[in-house]
């Protein structure tokens, strides 16, 4: 680590000669007011520089009980990382007058509270990742410029994010308390026998945007039958509806506000910024929307508990196709979900064929079974589902039906016909890397992500409409997981444990004390990792033969 005079006296040496001298910067560097990393400096001006900037909590001085569970740490270090961006929009999203580069990115966050590695905080100090485009004029360095970008940009960015006194201390705490009671709701959901929780006075529909709730919106309320209350450590006791663990129909006209509903229960396992209109939405970690995919392939899914063998799948135990047509894609969906291990499943019948709901009026072939019969079957194994539908014979099936109108619900009494049916668990399926090609161009490995919820694989684009993806820095997590997959993914495990074992080995690196790369990365689900691997029409999974049961996922008898 280098003094201040070393820093200035480099920047004095290479001033004037060619950018490739800004190599020599490749240090860490103590400045009066915080330590200053470089650790990949750019090549030349059309890259990026990676650095990090680190404050001692003596002067950060955020107190301790802001940090000291996990919890309220993730949710500093969100609030943190929301506030270094908005500093970077305010004091550096523009060159520096006269040169091409100055300007400082962080990724930026939504509505969701992450665990993002862009920020990290110890007892010790509080750090921030970030790039910075470095300064040039007529592609030679600047050490006038350069300094500027230090002592100015950087300083009052610091200033802004990551020193206490800059916040108002009631805001910071909401922030940090909004996400514990969160947190704790999603905790208590199953010894209360819920899957979801949605608070009375929530504001559930979004402006166009997505970044904040639509104005005007009518506040959601349930009527007392259906109502349950959280005593949570912070502020009074939250009321609201509790979605049991079971099969849930939610009835009602177009535009009474079921679909939105849905969508703000799917997006329930994260918590949310306060201000959001859905903080207190909360839903099981892997809560799973279901859409019609026409076109999306399969390998190997089991499913045999919705589908008989079929010419366009074949064998239903280990269905593989190129392109299914939209009822078939979606009971593959929910297969895959549930071996996955999801137990919540959510379908909006504005988004699924009829038959996925309920069997038509001429089918006697019994060829597939829709969430009419398979819908309480699904709930004794606690998989529960949450379906939004007009059709009485899906009401008739469900345990619990509620009516909504103008975003407030009351229970619905509704005669429930008795299914028979037999639920089974879908086969594991352990995939195998080597029919996928990861190469483009020059790379060998090439994954990179085009959007929220599209990643490129070598030349492949996979698109997962339906995963709960919200950020850049999800997407771009999900895509360098899928790399590490990639050696994992050698037949001897299943699919569930190769996307967890990736995950762990990202946030390990993440979580390395000069990880370089964190800044791009924040928390992401197994089931959406999967999500992605699941339709790239490469994939290549097997299955292993079973023995003596088939009862549970436990079970020593089973492969």
């Amino acid at each position: 680590m280098a003094s201040e005079e070393v820093l200035k006296g480099t920047l004095r040496n290479a001033d004037g000669k060619p950018f490739a001298k800004y190599k020599n910067l490749q240090n860490s560097f103590v400045l009066e007011d915080f330590e200053l990393f470089f650790d990949d400096i750019q090549n030349d001006r059309a890259g990026h520089t990676a650095m990090r900037v680190r404050v001692p909590m003596k002067r950060a001085m955020f107190p301790e009980d802001t940090y000291s569970t996990k919890v309220r740490e993730i949710a500093l270090r969100d609030l943190i990382a929301r506030r270094f961006w908005e500093a970077c929009r305010t004091y550096a999203r523009s060159p520096i007058p006269k040169t091409d580069g100055g300007e400082l990115f962080i990724p930026r966050p939504g509505q969701e509270i992450l665990e993002r590695w862009s920020v990290v905080i110890t007892p010790y100090y509080v750090e921030a990742r970030f790039t910075a485009d470095l300064p040039s004029a007529g592609g030679k360095v600047s050490a006038a410029a350069m300094e500027e970008l230090i002592y100015v940009r950087i300083k009052c960015v610091v200033g802004e994010s990551m020193i206490y006194p800059s916040y108002k201390q009631s805001k910071l705490y909401n922030h940090i308390q909004t996400a514990e009671n969160a947190e704790f709701i999603r905790s208590h959901l199953k010894e209360r026998g819920l899957v979801a929780f949605v608070a009375d006075g929530s504001v559930l529909p979004r402006r166009e945007d997505e970044l904040a709730p639509m104005s005007g919106a009518v506040p959601f309320h349930c009527d007392d039958s259906l109502k349950v209350t959280f005593d949570v450590p912070n502020g009074d006791p939250i009321a609201g509806w509790g979605v049991k663990r079971h099969m849930n129909v939610v009835l009602g006209a177009p535009r009474s506000g079921r679909s939105t509903l849905a969508d703000a229960i799917a997006a329930g396992p994260y918590n949310h910024i306060p201000g959001d209109g859905r903080e207190y939405v909360i839903s099981f970690p892997c809560a799973s929307f279901v859409v019609s995919e026409s076109g999306r392939p399969a390998d190997s899914v089991d499913v045999s508990m919705f589908l008989k063998d079929s010419p366009e799948f074949g064998e239903a135990s280990a269905a593989k196709a190129a392109s299914l047509c939209g009822c078939h894609s979606e009971y593959v969906s929910m297969s895959e979900y549930i071996e996955l291990t999801s137990k919540l499943l959510i379908i909006d019948e504005e988004y699924v064929s009829p038959e996925t709901l309920r069997r038509g009026f001429m089918d006697d072939s019994g060829a597939m079974v829709p969430l009419t019969e398979a819908g309480p079957a699904l709930a004794s194994a606690t998989v529960a589902t949450f379906i939004v539908s007009g059709d009485p014979e899906v009401a008739r099936s469900a345990d619990t039906v509620v009516v909504m109108d103008g975003f407030s619900v009351r229970k619905a009494d509704v005669q429930k016909t008795e299914r028979d049916f037999e639920f089974s668990i879908p086969k594991d399926r352990y995939p195998v890397s080597k029919g996928i090609s990861y190469e483009k161009g020059r790379k060998e490995v090439s994954v990179t992500a085009s959007s929220v919820r599209s990643i490129e694989i070598g030349t492949y684009q996979v698109n997962a409409p339906v995963a709960a993806i919200y950020d850049m820095s999800q997407a771009r997590t999900i895509a360098d997981i899928i790399a590490v997959a990639r050696e994992l993914m050698d037949g001897s495990r299943t699919l569930l444990q190769v996307v967890t074992e990736a995950i762990g080995i990202v946030k390990a690196q993440d979580e390395a004390k000069d990880s370089a790369t964190g800044m791009w990365h924040s928390q992401v689900r197994d089931l959406d990792v999967a999500a992605f691997l699941n339709r790239h029409p490469q994939m290549l999974c097997i299955q292993r033969k079973r023995f003596a049961c088939d009862c549970c996922r436990s079970c020593p008898a089973s492969g």
